[in-house]
């Protein structure tokens, strides 16, 4: 494979949320990628995607010797044997969140990837919501000095659960709030503090009918001594902060959710000058003390920053945009989340080595 030319020639399985919206508008504006081929039951528009071509099933994409990555936005149970098997054909790898049911499981294919010389890029694409991005600028200029308490919540409330079927109302222990939208908030303090050191958990199902897990909490500590509450509670219908830190110097606080998701489901392609920016009145607060506080600017939002960075990979520019070894801690921490669940313990993970 030939990582000098001037495209890579992408197949992407699934046209579902994940598929149609923060993969396929992010290939297709992306210098480098090319998004060739999908594996859907539905029609791409036409007008947004027209070289996109539509294939039956996975091996298809598996036997097309011109395609040099697979992004798999398929169904969780599906992760591991597609992505073992996309390796095995050549092929390098994008995988959606989870990137499979358990941390031996992501190990595997870290194995499978090294084996086969190609590249395993887990998807986090949370890691460029531009409030995010705004907490990670205060951090690293160390503007709330140490931090001792880092809050992050998911506002969603849906007090009756969507009759919609569809894969993710199977029976299966991937489908509920934990493996759905907890590998965000999981990935994120990851992202900005490492691994934790012991996780203490309620995973519980609150709503009648509801096919999984609606409540997560989970309060991790770290050997620095940090904590770190994530929660996602759905039969809440308060506003909540979607961060909450504290440090030595002081606090940050902020509201709402990053606005692509919106734009980009809306119709939106990525791009522009005021792609991922947020209105003003959604910034964040920062407190030095009890009588001063300022506004703090929304860092764009750039889901786009995931492919660039996946091209630059590729091209062995720079390592993946996500380093697989902190998917293996998140997978850990869900690991231990749901043990803790169970038993009512706190419980600890291995140190780093």
């Amino acid at each position: 494979m030939n990582n000098s030319r001037k495209n890579f020639r992408v197949g992407l399985v699934g046209w579902g949320l994940g598929g149609r919206y923060f993969h396929a508008p992010f290939i297709q504006t992306t210098a480098g990628l090319e998004l060739t081929a999908v594996v859907t039951s539905r029609t791409p528009e036409p007008d947004l995607f027209p070289q996109v071509r539509v294939v039956d099933n996975f091996e298809a994409l598996l036997a097309d010797p011109s395609l040099d990555l697979l992004v798999l936005a398929s169904p969780n149970r599906l992760h591991l044997p597609q992505a073992v098997a996309a390796l095995r054909a050549g092929k390098h790898v994008v995988v959606e969140k989870p990137a499979a049911a358990t941390s031996a499981e992501v190990q595997t294919i870290i194995r499978e990837a090294e084996t086969a010389g190609r590249l395993f890029i887990p998807f986090q694409n949370r890691r460029w919501d531009g409030d995010f991005l705004t907490v990670q600028k205060l951090l690293m200029g160390d503007v709330l000095g140490d931090v001792t308490y880092y809050e992050s919540h998911w506002p969603r409330y849906e007090p009756i659960p969507k009759g919609r079927a569809t894969w993710k109302s199977e029976p299966d222990v991937t489908h509920g709030l934990l493996y759905d939208l907890g590998p965000h908030l999981i990935d994120q303090v990851i992202c900005l503090f490492g691994k934790p050191q012991t996780v203490y958990a309620q995973i519980e199902t609150q709503r009648p009918g509801s096919p999984a897990d609606d409540l997560m909490r989970l309060n991790l500590h770290f050997a620095n001594g940090l904590h770190a509450l994530l929660e996602i509670d759905m039969l809440n219908p308060c506003p909540v902060f979607r961060f909450h830190l504290r440090g030595k110097n002081g606090a940050f606080q902020k509201m709402g959710l990053d606005p692509q998701e919106d734009r980009l489901v809306a119709g939106e392609m990525p791009g522009g000058a005021d792609w991922g920016r947020e209105d003003s009145y959604k910034w964040g607060q920062l407190w030095l003390n009890q009588d001063d506080v300022d506004l703090v600017e929304t860092e764009p939002g750039d889901y786009g920053g995931f492919y660039r960075g996946v091209v630059a990979a590729l091209r062995g520019h720079r390592p993946v945009p996500v380093p697989p070894h902190e998917v293996v801690w998140q997978l850990q921490v869900i690991e231990a989340a749901l043990r803790s669940s169970q038993t009512g313990e706190v419980q600890w993970l291995e140190p780093v080595m």
